[in-house]
Formats: structure tokens, sequence, C-alpha cells
């Protein structure tokens, strides 16, 4: 089977559509998303009635998404991402909404869990991008393979022994095999906002009779959607950000 994992779209359509097509030229069989299908971007309805009408696609909450209905405090974020969620809830649909509401924050397949942000608090703050929340993260789950988004930088972080780790940044399209039966926390970047200085939209494709994470890089239309955040009056910052992928 070939799974497709991507997260953090945060209402960015171009990227979405972008990532969508491209997915589709490589034998996809099923898919899942790792949540923040809202949150910064111009098109939150879009996104998320997108997300809506995929087949075979599984989704879970972000945290921006829990912050749309209270699930989490926009007061906690910066003033940026919390203007964007204020103007969100007047965005959405009552239907995509409660869609939101709805989404689990966990799920666990075969020998993989998927969550948004870590497996001992799904929708919480920390970064998993250090030694000591990826050992916390392997500690919280006895999986082979914990796959995650949140930080929007692509890598993989792999479990040595007890108390170390091997943590790979991964840049451009790629492709990593892993035949061994060591654990690894595999981050898939994000969709709608990267920040590993490459604006290129990410998404993984999980091969799991091969052994193999392929990581794709994605052109979009990248000044439409900053001219987007412009007339629909968000902070310029969100603009500029995903200019410089950062």
């Amino acid at each position: 089977m070939r799974l497709m994992v991507f997260s953090d779209i945060h209402g960015n359509l171009e990227a979405l559509q972008s990532v969508l097509a491209d997915a589709a030229q490589r034998n996809v069989d099923r898919s899942i998303c790792l949540g923040d299908l809202v949150g910064y971007g111009p098109n939150p309805n879009e996104c998320v009635s997108l997300i809506r009408s995929l087949n075979k696609c599984r989704c879970l909450a972000g945290n921006h998404d829990a912050a749309i209905f209270w699930g989490m405090s926009p007061y906690g974020m910066t003033g940026a991402a919390r203007k964007s969620i204020f103007w969100t809830m007047e965005q959405l649909t009552p239907e995509n909404k409660n869609y939101l509401q709805g989404l689990p924050d966990r799920l666990d397949i075969l020998n993989m869990t998927f969550v948004h942000a870590n497996p001992y608090n799904p929708r919480g703050w920390n970064y998993v991008l250090d030694r000591k929340y990826a050992l916390r993260s392997f500690a919280a789950t006895a999986c082979r393979n914990l796959f995650i988004g949140h930080s929007h930088r692509p890598m993989v972080i792999t479990r040595k022994n007890i108390l170390s780790i091997d943590l790979l940044e991964v840049s451009g399209s790629r492709n990593i095999a892993v035949k061994d039966t060591k654990r690894r926390i595999v981050n898939c970047g994000s969709v709608g906002q990267p920040r590993d200085a490459d604006p290129r939209a990410c998404y993984l494709v999980v091969d799991l009779k091969k052994e193999v994470f392929e990581y794709y890089r994605v052109e979009y239309d990248l000044e439409k959607t900053v001219k987007a955040i412009r007339s629909a009056g968000l902070p310029a910052l969100l603009g500029r950000r995903l200019m410089n992928g950062t």
C-alpha cells in the first residue's frame, strides 16, 4: 500500500490543490491528513470542503482547527495567528465548523501512529525538533513509526537506543529507505506554510511494501495566495512568511 501523509494546510487552497494533483500521479491508495486545515491562510472554507470531499482520506485535528471552536485558546498564539483564527471563525460555514469539531486526535493503523503535534498532547504547542521532545514522544507510544506535523519542518528522527537519536532534516524531494526495525518519528512537513526556508508545498508518501519514505516538494501559485491574504485583510506578515518559507 502507498499512503499519502500530509499536514498543516492552513487555508492555503493553491498549495493544497497542487499537492493533491501531484499525489494523483503517484499511485497513492489512501491518505491521512494530520490536521491544521485552517489558520493563517485566506481560503479556510475551500480547504475544509476539499478535504471533506476526498475519497479514502482520514483527517485528524490540529491545534488551529481546535482553536476555531475554543478547544484550544487562540490567546496562546502569536498576534498574527490569533487574528487569523478570529477571522477564520467568522468565515467558516456551520457545516465546516462541525466537521473540524468532530475530528479525532489520533489514528493507529498497523504499527503506525498518526497525530498532529505529538502522542502525549496531540493538540499541544510543543514541537518535536530535538532530543527532549523526541524521547518523550517515543516513550508515549509503542509504534514503530510515529507520523506528525505541527512544526512545518520535514524530518525523520530515528531512535538509536534508549537515550540517543539521529535527526535528519529532509531537504527537497527525496526518498529515504527504512528497511531496518528501528523506531522513527516522521514529520511530513507542511502543505500550506513550510518553515524550512523552502516555500514549496511539502507532503509524504509512505510505501509500506518497499519500506520507503518519499518526500515531495511541489510548486504552486504562491503570488495568488499572498494577494488573497492581502485582500482578506489578514496580517501582511503571513504573506511574507509564505514567500520566505519561514
